[in-house]
């Protein structure tokens, strides 16, 4: 039978959070395999036995942490883009809050190709629970004519790879300022494709 190691009070969640801050850079900066436990304690600068009172192992805490980086970039999407009922604004805006994540939570792209060794389902489940929302969203705007109509499912992973590999190359890699141009032009990419009109 598994243990419930929710925290009960604020005190407890602001240290399990701490270890979960700490688990980040961790196995961002070693990798999962490299990294053990002792690292993310000293780091969170808390000790083992506060680590079990919240996690059970190593793998826990991984899992734990993929999920809560990807519950925080839905948050932080769905927050950011609430009032917003444009379909190509609501991308244009989306584009700007995952960057903006992106450069708050460097280790973010390291994390989620790790997971797919870690814990190939949970991998897996990432994609699909953020799809699944953007497949709806998308779906609905054909609907009303606000966009062409393709394949909502093709069409959202084709934009998640995108969006993958922009952030990996302008944020990652090379650390550049995303700007209002930069964003317009992705969008209008978005917006218009590669064709001649």
């Amino acid at each position: 039978m598994e243990k419930n190691l929710e925290p009960r009070t604020q005190k407890g969640m602001k240290t399990r959070q701490k270890l979960l801050d700490a688990a980040e850079i961790v196995f961002g900066e070693k990798g999962f395999y490299q990294a053990g436990i002792v690292d993310i304690t000293h780091q969170a600068e808390v000790s083992m036995g506060t680590f079990y009172t919240y996690f059970e192992s190593k793998e826990d805490i991984f899992r734990e942490l993929v999920m809560s980086m990807q519950k925080g970039m839905r948050r932080a999407i769905k927050m950011g883009t609430n009032e917003i009922t444009d379909r190509i604004e609501l991308e244009r805006a989306g584009f700007r809050i995952f960057f903006h994540f992106l450069q708050e939570h460097k280790y973010l792209y390291r994390i989620f190709r790790q997971a797919e060794f870690v814990d190939e389902e949970l991998h897996r489940s990432y994609f699909e629970t953020f799809s699944k929302g953007y497949i709806s969203g998308l779906r609905s705007s054909m609907e009303k004519g606000e966009i062409k109509s393709y394949n909502p499912e093709l069409l959202v992973y084709s934009l998640m790879g995108i969006t993958d590999y922009v952030g990996m190359k302008w944020v990652l890699w090379e650390q550049r300022e995303i700007t209002d141009e930069f964003i317009d032009e992705l969008v209008s990419f978005i917006k218009n494709g590669i064709g001649k009109s």
